[in-house]
Formats: C-alpha cells, sequence, structure tokens
C-alpha cells in the first residue's frame, strides 16, 4: 500500500476545515454582524488558506524528514 507525507496530510486537512470556515463566515455575514471573534476567526482562516495556497504555488510543501507527523498508509 502506498503511503504519504502524514505532516502534509495533516496541513490539507487544515486548508480545509479552514476554508469550510470562512465559507461559513463569509455567508453568516451576510445575515448580521460578525462578532468580534468570529471576525478574528474569519481573518486567521483566511490568512491560513493563503498562505498554505502560496506555498504550495512555490513548491515550498516539501517532504522532509522533521516530519510532524509519521507517514500514512493510504487505503
Amino acid at each position: 500500500m502506498a503511503t504519504a507525507n502524514g505532516t502534509k496530510l495533516w496541513l490539507e486537512e487544515g486548508v480545509v476545515h479552514a476554508g469550510n470556515m470562512l465559507k461559513d463566515l463569509i455567508k453568516l455575514e451576510e445575515h448580521r454582524k460578525l462578532s468580534p471573534a468570529e471576525k478574528k476567526m474569519k481573518t486567521v482562516s483566511a490568512t491560513y488558506c493563503y498562505l498554505y495556497t502560496k506555498l504550495k504555488e512555490l513548491d515550498l510543501l516539501i517532504d522532509s524528514e522533521d516530519n510532524i507527523f509519521p507517514d500514512e498508509t493510504i487505503h
């Protein structure tokens, strides 16, 4: 079975969650003002998505030996 870099998978999962959070907050913002905490969460989510995209564009999300997470088996 194939394996994948655990850290890379974790970062990809993070961008999915950040994107969903951003989408939900934008939709919520259409109906009411966001609270200060929601505004901060929107900024953090957007920042994560932006930085992840830039790192991927620059090919800086490379496999390395100092993984935070172990490699995972792809089923």
